[in-house]
């Protein structure tokens, strides 16, 4: 007979059009309790339904089918609906909570998303990489609340912080820190752990972040940091925890892998964190990741290893029984659940967003400009795309009167396509700004520095030797720039210097150039560290507002031709 748990659950499911397998029941008794975490993951402050559709699977016949998902509305009634079924819930984040956010959140410096997450319950996550976005004091006033140093209070409202705790690990504060946003040192940014009693079982969570992020954000975020290996980090946590006699941990880590089958499947697993795991004390039970924006449930080593894919689009459902006697987990699984659209909305939740919508709507549906076409994000064979040329020719035009001859783009901060009919309201073609932000959503400004040409040619290079190298990788360049690369060649002689022109000419390797950047790429993000070594950096104008000057001059503006990168071999 079912457990209480999964008559809800069957029966909430069966309201969405789908179902599930069943098994024997999982109540806690007296030898054992039963525990359910509730996981999200790579949220990205997308507090309004995404759009899109997902592949889900639970329906009757077994057959894939689309649909949409996600929402924070949605997203809450669903998370009402899990704990509904277990008293014994807790509700868990593996980073990314906030960062790269749509318009409504980012126009709040997230603080829309911050008081969402906190009214749906969740109580701990690990710290992403784009929580370090705006920098180390700006994510301790997520943690701790206070009103913006610049914009104030923009709701009227004292903002509060997070409801849940960070938990970083294997963030370490340097000694010789001279970050004035850090005051202790040698310890860890946030706590590296929590401890829940469940029942009279200690259950605990740490969290770790990803060890690469100082690769992946801008350098002066993370200034005073160190990010130490994450199996490392977490196996000096569980040395003291198994001090205190706790044998339940669950681990969130902003890091994952990638798979090819369903949404709680394990098709062909591959990535890092098969490696951490392995690597991991056998005393953690599960892993909850993030960061590769997958969904999956595997199993590594024995231990569950879990992410619900990104923006509030699944969340993972995890059991435990664990033993009374001993504290050990007897018994784990996982199944990702869809967050569908066709149950009723949070009420309280879609009033904080219906809030923000409603501050941010007059600026998010101004018309920018227009476009001729789609304008896709999507790279060609030699990495460049139609959108990076536009974004990279916005940005030489208002570097231009500081005597930039070539703007860089790195195509990560590239986050959407910008669509012809993005929706009946708005008109065919016309560009808000909205969507001038959702594709920009850094609030990044763009740097003019003098690169020389050697240091032009290392540049290219350091493209093929970044965190991620791949065809995704590859910097988009403004118009007037031109290069060859060469597929087939060795790391660091891939690009031949007398194949890379400006306006025509060849640069000259002693020859200075002013070039131009936004500020990730400008203070070394995506390890191109050559900029490092620019001379002369001056700040310039955000590239969002670069982005809309542009619109405005030179609407209707059509895709970029995709011919000036060549690649061969």
């Amino acid at each position: 007979m079912l457990n209480l748990k999964w008559s809800i659950l069957i029966a909430t499911l069966l309201l969405l059009g789908t179902s599930i397998a069943t098994s024997a029941s999982l109540n806690s008794t007296e030898e054992t309790v039963e525990l359910q975490i509730v996981a999200l993951n790579d949220f990205h402050g997308q507090i309004e339904p995404p759009s899109g559709n997902q592949t889900l699977y639970y329906n009757t016949t077994n057959y894939p089918f689309k649909a949409e998902v996600g929402g924070a509305s949605y997203l809450a009634t669903q998370i009402k609906a899990l704990k509904a079924t277990n008293p014994n819930t807790v509700i868990v984040s593996a980073g990314d909570c906030i960062g790269a956010s749509p318009l409504v959140s980012a126009l709040f410096h997230d603080e829309p998303t911050i008081e969402a997450l906190s009214e749906m319950g969740l109580e701990y996550s690990a710290v992403g990489n784009h929580e370090f976005d705006k920098g180390v004091s700006e994510l301790q006033r997520m943690q701790y609340g206070c009103c913006h140093q610049v914009d104030g209070c923009q709701d009227k409202d004292r903002f509060v912080g997070a409801g849940y705790k960070y938990l970083t690990a294997n963030v370490v504060i340097n000694a010789n820190s001279n970050n004035t946003s850090i005051n202790i040192t040698n310890s860890t940014l946030f706590p590296p752990y929590m401890i829940q009693e469940i029942e009279g079982i200690l259950v605990a969570f740490i969290g770790v972040s990803l060890k690469d992020t100082p690769a992946i954000v801008a350098p002066s975020n993370v200034r005073g940091l160190t990010f130490l290996d994450e199996a490392d980090s977490i196996n000096a946590v569980v040395g003291e925890l198994k001090k205190k006699g706790i044998k339940t941990i669950i681990v969130l880590i902003h890091d994952g892998g990638q798979q090819d089958g369903l949404p709680s499947e394990s098709k062909n697993f591959r990535g890092s964190i098969i490696d951490v795991v392995k690597r991991c004390d056998r005393e953690v039970d599960v892993f909850v990741t993030g960061h590769t924006h997958q969904s999956y449930v595997s199993t590594i080593d024995g231990r569950i290893v879990t992410q619900a894919d990104y923006q509030g689009r699944f969340i993972t459902d995890i059991d435990l029984v664990i033993s009374k006697e001993t504290g050990d987990v007897l018994l784990a699984r996982a199944k990702n659940v869809a967050v569908t659209r066709d149950v009723p909305k949070d009420a309280d939740v879609s009033e904080i967003v219906e809030k923000y919508s409603t501050l941010a709507k007059p600026l998010t549906q101004k018309v920018i400009g227009s476009i001729t076409a789609d304008i896709s994000k999507t790279p060609s064979n030699s990495g460049e795309s139609a959108l990076g040329d536009v974004i990279a020719d916005t940005q030489l035009r208002s570097a231009s009167p500081d005597g930039a001859l070539v703007a860089f783009m790195n195509p990560g901060g590239i986050r959407t396509d910008l669509i012809y009919q993005a929706s009946q309201s708005e008109g065919a073609g016309n560009v808000t700004y909205g969507e001038a932000f959702s594709v920009q959503p850094f609030s990044n400004s763009i740097f003019a520095l003098n690169l020389t040409g050697s240091q032009i040619d290392e540049l290219l290079e350091e493209q093929f030797d970044n965190p991620s190298p791949g065809i995704n990788s590859i910097v988009q360049v403004s118009r007037g720039f031109n290069y060859t690369w060469n597929r087939s060649a060795p790391s660091g002689q891939k690009v031949d210097i007398n194949f890379i022109k400006i306006n025509g000419k060849t640069i000259d390797p002693k020859g200075s150039y002013r070039v131009a950047a936004n500020g990730f790429l400008a203070d070394g993000g995506d390890n191109f560290t050559v900029f490092g070594a620019g001379k002369n950096k001056v700040c310039g104008i955000g590239d969002v507002d670069a982005f809309i000057e542009y619109f405005q001059a030179f609407s209707p503006v059509s895709p970029g031709e995709m011919d000036r990168i060549v690649v061969t071999g």
